[in-house]
């Protein structure tokens, strides 16, 4: 079946249905009759979207609920995307719902919205008992969001996506707060928050619960506690994925459980669990031994402010080595800007798609950021880039490769292949 799988994925490649009219997929949904009785938990914003998924998931999932999980993009199969209790859709059911959404429908309607609606498909066959969604793109207009959210939550509100969604967080945060609904939880996982969500909230009449008003964590020396109306929990661990974001994604997740709590119990040990069991490749991933090896698959300038800081706790390395590759379409001047304060050398490539940014013009920004152009070396392949970076490093340097889910994906493939 993986050949069908990969017959039907490069037919849905081929598809240049980028728009948001969603009056086709509504009368699809309608004649494949796909209507969810589950709870579905619509994750949407800019960064953290797939490390709050994948809390909900693994606590859920250790109190023993049936839980279906679709997240996007993925980092090397697209059997990722779609996850029951945290393992992937096999081929033959991914192959077999696809092909159920491609034959209804009467166009080609690209990657993420037959995933979606297969997805669903998908979920109503395994009869589960909660759905974790991640949001694609903004949250108004997205595919997902055709289904009928129980709690609907944002992570962070930050540039990203501009061409689509606004070039300013005030737009971008309106576009996203179409995801809540009236009369239901509608979560903020940051403690600033723009006027444009608070406002949307506010009209629709939703329950906005944000971090340091709903709920909040307080950090120790050797853990941290969160409290809320619904639960309270002392002496936490820390979560096992690294970065000081991942407390932030942490305690949205939890928040999320308590109003959970009447129909989705959990106990204090399950939760404390799930930090210590959920893992994701590429969210601040720093391998075991040395040289230091981190992938991080920060592609926009507040993932990228982050990853600086978060590396900035880790402890010294004589020198910063950047494995980097990136969309045209991300804020790359800006993250160069970043990024260029704190790597020593950079090794750049293109990305193994049409999207991929100009690395002669990556080369250019770079050197006016004061990195000298001996310091600068150019490869055919993320492959050969990362290679490059990672032989003749020294026990005293670090190594990061970032800029998008790809760079991660190709590199994180060359290392493996490397350590072997």
């Amino acid at each position: 079946m993986a050949s069908l799988k990969n017959q039907l994925i490069d037919k849905l490649l081929k598809s240049n249905n980028f728009s948001n009219n969603n009056e086709i997929i509504i009368k699809l949904i309608e004649k494949l009759k796909i209507q969810p009785t589950y709870p579905i938990i619509l994750i949407g914003g800019t960064n953290g979207k797939g490390s709050t998924c994948a809390y909900l998931t693994t606590m859920l999932t250790n109190a023993g609920y049936k839980v279906g999980t679709y997240t996007s993009p993925h980092v090397f199969e697209y059997n990722e995307r779609i996850k029951l209790n945290n393992k992937p859709i096999d081929d033959e059911s991914l192959s077999y719902h696809l092909q159920s959404v491609i034959t209804a429908s009467s166009e080609n309607l690209g990657i993420f919205k037959t995933f979606t609606l297969a997805t669903h498909l998908y979920f109503i066959e395994q009869k589960i008992d909660i759905a974790i969604v991640e949001v694609g793109l903004g949250g108004a207009k997205d595919t997902t969001n055709l289904f009928e959210p129980t709690i609907s939550a944002i992570t962070t509100v930050a540039l990203d996506h501009c061409d689509a969604l606004g070039d300013n967080v005030e737009q971008i945060g309106l576009e996203k707060a179409g995801i809540y609904r009236t009369n239901k939880p509608a979560f903020f996982g940051s403690r600033t928050i723009p006027n444009s969500v608070q406002e949307y909230a506010n009209k629709i009449t939703g329950e906005l619960i944000q971090l340091g008003n709903g709920y909040d964590f307080k950090l120790h020396d050797h853990g941290w506690d969160f409290i809320s109306p619904e639960i309270s929990l002392y002496s936490m661990p820390f979560p096992s994925m690294r970065g000081s974001e991942q407390i932030y994604n942490a305690a949205l997740a939890i928040a999320i459980l308590g109003k959970l709590r009447n129909k989705f119990p959990l106990s204090s040990n399950q939760i404390k669990n799930g930090l210590l069991q959920t893992s994701l490749i590429g969210r601040f991933q720093v391998m075991a031994g040395t040289p230091q090896v981190i992938f991080d698959t920060a592609h926009n300038p507040q993932a990228i402010e982050l990853m600086c800081k978060n590396m900035l706790k880790l402890g010294f390395a004589k020198t910063n080595i950047a494995v980097f590759a990136i969309a045209q379409d991300k804020d790359y001047k800006k993250i160069l800007e970043i990024a260029t304060q704190h790597f020593d050398k950079w090794y750049i490539a293109p990305l193994s798609t049409s999207r991929t940014s100009d690395v002669a013009e990556l080369a250019e920004i770079i050197v006016t950021h004061g990195i000298k152009k001996n310091n600068i070396v150019i490869s055919q392949t993320i492959n050969e880039a990362f290679s490059n970076g990672y032989h003749g490093l020294q026990n005293n340097e670090r190594l990061v490769s970032f800029g998008s889910f790809i760079t991660v994906e190709q590199s994180y493939l060359t290392y493996t292949k490397i350590r072997i």
